[in-house]
């Protein structure tokens, strides 16, 4: 092996190809992909291995399950999304040779492609990575190799990415800032030991993901392995943080799907609103498009978020935060009535209904939005309202496509001009008694007249759902 280009926490390509009795050899990447940074070996037979990766491994597999193209496209763009290190294909135990799909779709994405011997252990890699390891934490100094040893511990036990910062900031005499590149969905983090005003010029990296970690201080400066250490380790905190917050999020959603559908009560989400401080207090659900569950947490702190996979819902204590952020980040948003904790269910209906409502409008939608005949039908599950597709409009579907007539289009025209004959006949260009006709024959297909009040309400809910239920199912 040449001179050690050990980082942070593994071994460029370049020199993990170097190591002879690995036998690894490049396919793809041997131009563009040798400074890549392998931090592990990850083995799988799976062709989208995404809830395993966290970057920078190395993704090895003796290729069982890439049997054609598809299965090639989907395991490359899995190592692509993830910033892993590259793909590692062993040799022997099912391919006698490299897939053409495989090497033509690392090529496209720009995924190093390392082909194994037949026969070396997949393991090896990580006793080769290990060894490294264990070799540049001698390298380094004991304070550093205590440091990154208690962060680790703290790592392992899921201390806060808080905590973590603290402690590298006190152990190091100075002040840390660690900055998230995206600060769309998460606020900059920020700890300090010190001031950060105090004129002194900051040491700092960017990490392998982007972030900025800087450091402040009247002592020595730490050397930049050891900030970027800390970086990677902050960085996995982050990440495990985001998925347990995310998990957490889910489950809530699933528990909002319970109680709104009858299936639990209502109590099962006392233990939630009772971390999020909200028991007591007159609630305002609200209803978001569906993925934005991490933009909202970001920006209504202190507030209860379940992710549901048809919206994301919020509990807040009041609708004007609803109205403010909605206008901050803007998205379309509807919510109800304040309710208290037994009402919950209404509250999650009123949130749907009025989501829908906002989405037709292009903005924010509140209960009095409810009041309509639109409101009223949008909080109706939608079997309620299949009698009246199936009774008064599927009838006059058939009849137009046996017939040849406009009867459905006749009514849907006299109904959206309150049921003015002379405005339908313009609009249709028809005479008034010929509209009179096709209004007598709807009467005398389905058993509802048009030209009375009820009846024509009747018609109307029914045109609504059958419009509804296109949408929903085109």
């Amino acid at each position: 092996m040449t001179k050690s280009t050990v980082l942070a926490f593994g071994l460029e390509l370049a020199e993990l190809v170097e190591v002879d009795e690995l036998e690894l050899r490049f396919v793809v990447g041997s131009e563009w992909a040798l400074s890549r940074v392998v931090s592990w070996a990850h083995a799988t037979e799976m062709t989208d291995p995404r809830p395993h990766l966290r970057g920078s491994e190395l993704v090895c597999t003796v290729g069982s399950a890439l049997l054609n193209a598809a299965s090639c496209a989907r395991l490359v763009e899995a190592v692509h999304a993830t910033g892993s290190a590259g793909i590692c294909l062993g040799i022997g135990e099912v391919h006698t040779q490299i897939p053409r799909a495989l090497i033509a779709e690392c090529r496209r994405l720009s995924v190093p492609l390392i082909e194994m011997a037949h026969g070396i252990p997949f393991m090896a890699i990580n006793d080769v990575l290990a060894d490294a390891r264990v070799r540049a934490q001698a390298g380094s100094s004991q304070r550093n190799a205590e440091l990154v040893g208690r962060l680790l511990t703290a790592l392992r036990d899921n201390a806060p990415l808080e905590d973590i910062l603290s402690v590298s900031a006190d152990a190091m005499g100075g002040a840390l800032a660690f900055e998230v590149a995206n600060t769309a969905t998460e606020p900059p983090t920020a700890v300090s030991g010190a001031s950060f005003d105090d004129g002194t010029e900051p040491t700092s990296v960017t990490t392998a993901e982007g972030n900025l970690l800087a450091w402040r201080g009247q002592s020595t400066p730490p050397d930049a392995d050891l900030l970027r250490q800390i970086g990677r380790i902050l960085e996995i905190a982050r990440h495990e943080k985001a998925d347990h917050d995310k998990q957490d999020r889910q489950r809530i959603g699933q528990l909002f799907a319970l109680v709104a559908e009858g299936l639990a009560d209502s109590a099962a989400l006392m233990p939630e609103l009772q971390k999020a401080g909200l028991i007591g207090k007159s609630l305002t659900i609200s209803a978001w498009p569906a993925e934005t569950a991490q933009l909202l947490s970001a920006h209504l702190p202190g507030t209860l978020i379940a992710d549901a996979p048809e919206a994301t819902f919020v509990v807040t204590t009041s609708p004007e935060s609803v109205y403010n952020t909605a206008n901050d980040l803007g998205l379309v948003s509807g919510h109800g009535s304040p309710v208290d904790v037994s009402q919950i269910a209404r509250g999650i209906g009123e949130a749907r209904a009025t989501l829908r409502l906002a989405r037709r409008h292009g903005k924010v939608a509140g209960p009095e939005s409810l009041t309509s005949l639109t409101g009223l039908l949008e909080q109706q599950p939608p079997v309620r309202l299949l009698p009246f597709i199936d009774q008064l409009i599927r009838p006059l579907l058939e009849h137009d496509a046996r017939r040849g007539t406009q009867l459905l289009a006749t009514l849907r025209t006299f109904i959206e001009k309150q049921g003015s004959l002379q405005a339908t006949a313009a609009d249709q260009y028809l005479h008034v008694n010929t509209v009179r006709h096709r209004l007598g024959r709807i009467a005398a297909v389905v058993g509802r007249n048009p030209l009375e009040d009820n009846d024509r309400a009747s018609l109307a809910i029914a045109l609504w759902a059958f419009d509804r239920s296109s949408r929903h199912n085109p």
